[in-house]
């Protein structure tokens, strides 16, 4: 069988290349009035799910006699699930690094375009092509390195011209001194051999994007829901050497709705 070629591609990229999917937004009755006005957070109803939720966390706690009831709540308090009105954040969620090393693998899997669910383990490697070019990612061997500032995802890759080869992309975020919100930057390639990243920058800095994206929501959603019961999204993240930090929010109304206030 012959071996994965990479050379310069001269059309688009692959369309295998993981891309952020647009947020689903959930359906709102024509009948339906939205709250409007400075009090429209305090006016938001809890949906379904977070009903539901509350009620079911409410009954596994009734099973306790008052006491234990009440040291397990007050132990818990920091990771118990809650629901966050729309445009407040939730409590800071942090991960150790090899909790991350876990969750990354994990991630890249989804990343990849491939279901967690169906996918055995250890996941096979993806083949991204793009007319005659090809590029063999082994998804299996994805990881994450944290230092202060920063995430830094190792790719390993294979193709003819370099056998087997590790890409590494850093993604810039905020640190504890210096918080940066939401916002987050990398280089335009990619660190590696030249044939790999001149020709396949774009489609590896995206996959990168994608795998830490894919797992720092999944640390928001755990944290709890907004009041139409969809999972918090990330709001901020920092990182150090020591571990990676994750604060959720809800969305606000207007996203939740599609309507503006």
């Amino acid at each position: 069988m012959t071996r994965p070629r990479a050379r310069r591609p001269k059309g688009p990229k692959p369309t295998s290349t993981p891309k952020p999917a647009k947020p689903s937004k959930p359906a709102v009755p024509a009948e339906s009035p939205t709250p409007k006005g400075p009090g429209l957070a305090a006016q938001a109803l809890a949906g379904p799910g977070s009903v539901v939720g509350s009620v079911l966390l409410r009954d596994a706690l009734d099973q306790l006699d008052e006491r234990t009831r009440a040291t397990v709540v007050k132990g818990l308090a920091g990771v118990l699930p809650q629901v966050v009105q729309p445009g407040k954040v939730g409590r800071d969620r942090s991960l150790r690094p090899d909790d991350l090393a876990a969750l990354i693998p994990a991630a890249a899997v989804s990343a990849a375009g491939l279901n967690p669910a169906s996918t055995p383990s250890p996941p096979p490697a993806v083949l991204w092509s793009d007319g005659g070019n090809q590029l063999l990612v082994r998804v299996a061997g994805v990881q994450a390195r944290l230092g202060t500032g920063f995430i830094e995802l190792s790719i390993p890759v294979s193709c003819d011209q370099t056998g087997d080869a590790q890409v590494s992309v850093t993604v810039l975020t905020g640190s504890p001194e210096l918080p940066t919100g939401g916002v987050s930057t990398t280089e335009d390639h990619p660190r590696g051999p030249a044939v790999i990243v001149e020709n396949w920058h774009d489609a590896l800095i995206a996959y990168a994007w994608q795998t830490i994206l894919i797992a720092t929501s999944a640390v928001a959603g755990a944290v709890g829901t907004d009041t139409n019961g969809a999972p918090l999204i990330t709001q901020g993240l920092t990182v150090t050497a020591d571990g990676l930090s994750v604060r959720p929010m809800a969305q606000h109304l207007f996203a939740q709705t599609n309507q503006l206030p």
